[in-house]
């Protein structure tokens, strides 16, 4: 059965997670983390996106 569709409510903030397949690590190396924040920063300013916090585990 397809997931639900995500709701979508323009000006209100959205809590975003990301998780590795079976609660695997994400991140091998703090290379990866830096890396990780690089590209977060490139998308948010791409798409004109706000983020207000976040914390990497």
């Amino acid at each position: 059965m397809p997931r639900m569709a995500r709701i979508v409510i323009p000006d209100l903030p959205h809590h975003v997670t990301q998780r590795g397949n079976r609660r695997e690590d994400v991140f091998f190396s703090d290379e990866d983390r830096r890396r990780y924040l690089l590209l977060l920063l490139e998308y948010s300013q791409k798409h004109a996106l706000q983020i207000w916090a976040y914390c990497l585990m």
